[in-house]
């Protein structure tokens, strides 16, 4: 009679065993699942940012001189960087020094002419692209509509 109760308690063990396999396999790929939509969000987040930010700092170059004093007036902690436009921002997208940038917006002007180019594109703290636009438009003052 021992060793049939014995059977029965090795048996159960075993069951008991692949249940918990069988849970944690599951429970893995939900945190998975999950990881993977954190990151999913956290890039998307990311890009609106992005791209709002370097659309208004289109609409600022096209419709005013484009300097930097102009630029400054819409985003106050502008500054030069090698001829280019830079503005830096924190991780909660408040502008910021260069030293603290989670995020880098840089704004590249050509000289005067009737019609004027502007790369401006925003990156992250790796370096890497998140948006990038190029805006082609005319000097408002040179063109005559005669």
């Amino acid at each position: 009679m021992g060793t049939h109760n014995n059977t029965r308690s090795s048996l159960f063990l075993i069951e008991l065993i692949i249940a918990i396999l069988f849970f944690s396999l599951g429970s893995a790929v939900c945190v998975q699942a999950f990881v993977k939509a954190h990151t999913l969000t956290a890039q998307a987040r990311d890009l609106s940012f992005a791209s709002s930010t370097v659309s208004s700092a289109a609409s600022v170059i096209k419709y005013t001189d484009g300097s930097l004093e102009q630029v400054r007036a819409y985003f106050p902690g502008a500054f030069d960087q090698d001829g280019d436009i830079a503005v830096c921002f924190d991780e909660s997208f408040a502008p910021c020094g260069a030293g603290a940038a989670a995020y880098t917006m840089l704004i590249h002007t050509d000289g005067p002419g009737l019609i004027h180019t502007a790369d401006i594109r925003m990156d992250d703290r790796d370096g890497e692209k998140l948006y990038e636009l190029f805006l082609s438009y005319p000097d408002l003052k040179e063109v005559s509509y005669g």
